[in-house]
């Protein structure tokens, strides 16, 4: 649900997926992948606030080939979730000042988490392409 929340947010404000009708079968979009840093129950907002580290990047289709576009981002993500209701925010999007409380609301654990998994292979979002794409679980990515 958080993966695809984040996908759909950066799509939109790119504007993709993109398709082309001259070459059949070409799509091009975000996916993520997304590992959950802490939660925190917030009872009085009647929220629960989702810390994650989440790797999005694009991905095409072409033809039967998965092929790793060129746009990608990562980072923290805090994400509140009322329900079945989300509402996200990156920490690349903030001003400095909302940026400095934003950085509050991460406890230390947290924060030394996502420092240990920076530079490491922890996210594979070319999984959830190939499922959007209806490829084989092995297809290779380009």
């Amino acid at each position: 649900m958080i993966q695809d929340h984040l996908a759909t947010t950066l799509n939109k404000q790119r504007g993709l997926p993109v398709r082309y009708s001259e070459v059949p079968g070409w799509e091009l979009r975000y996916f993520c992948d997304v590992r959950i840093i802490e939660v925190t129950p917030m009872p009085k907002q009647g929220i629960s606030s989702v810390g994650v580290l989440a790797y999005c990047t694009t991905y095409e289709r072409v033809g039967t080939d998965l092929v790793n576009g060129t746009m990608g981002q990562s980072g923290r993500w805090i994400i509140e979730l009322d329900g079945r209701r989300i509402q996200s925010s990156i920490e690349n999007d903030l001003k400095n000042d909302e940026l400095e409380a934003w950085n509050k609301r991460w406890s230390k654990q947290a924060t030394d988490e996502v420092q240990r998994l920076s530079g490491t292979n922890w996210a594979d979002p070319a999984t959830t392409a190939r499922r959007h794409f209806h490829l084989p679980a092995n297809a290779p990515v380009h």
